[in-house]
């Protein structure tokens, strides 16, 4: 668990209990937001089995809370089928905490745990439209690897060595 020097934010691994706060948090979202995160329409609530995967994927998840309200959510899952070990990432915050950093310090908490359990390389699927990720991305991992499919972007973003932690966010 993180604690910021205010005391106020908390940031922690996701569990099952945590489904009813993170459906509130989407469900007080812009269209937007959801939209560079999901890249579909995720209903309103949104989807009960969404909601569960999100609180226990096949990786790990984390939270950060502000006063007792889960203000962001990031996870990690192992890419099926992938050459190598891969782990892919996303990140959501509420609007009333981004530009803050708080995106990145979720990230940097999913990257490490990644690497730290055998991810060889990392994926991130982004939005072309999401300048916000997309500059995350380019500023910390300038030399990933990018494909271009339709409005989106992925990117293959090398995992360090296992113990090195994880440069960039």
């Amino acid at each position: 668990m993180t604690v910021d020097l205010a005391g106020t934010l908390v940031v922690r691994r996701t569990d099952v209990t945590d489904q009813d706060a993170i459906a509130r948090m989407l469900a007080g979202m812009s269209d937007q937001n959801l939209y560079h995160r999901f890249q579909t329409p995720i209903g309103s609530p949104p989807r009960p089995a969404l909601v569960r995967h999100l609180a226990s994927p096949d990786g790990a998840a984390w939270v950060a809370e502000r006063d007792d309200r889960i203000v962001g959510h990031a996870m990690w899952a192992w890419v099926r089928g992938a050459a190598r070990p891969t782990a892919e990432f996303a990140v959501i915050v509420a609007e009333s905490d981004q530009g803050r950093g708080l995106g990145e310090r979720l990230l940097r908490e999913a990257t490490e745990h990644a690497a730290k359990v055998g991810a060889a390389q990392f994926l991130v699927i982004v939005s072309a439209a999401n300048g916000a990720v997309l500059r995350t991305v380019r500023r910390h991992w300038p030399t990933a690897t990018t494909e271009r499919e339709g409005s989106l972007i992925n990117f293959t973003l090398p995992a360090p060595a296992r113990g090195r932690g994880v440069r960039g966010c």
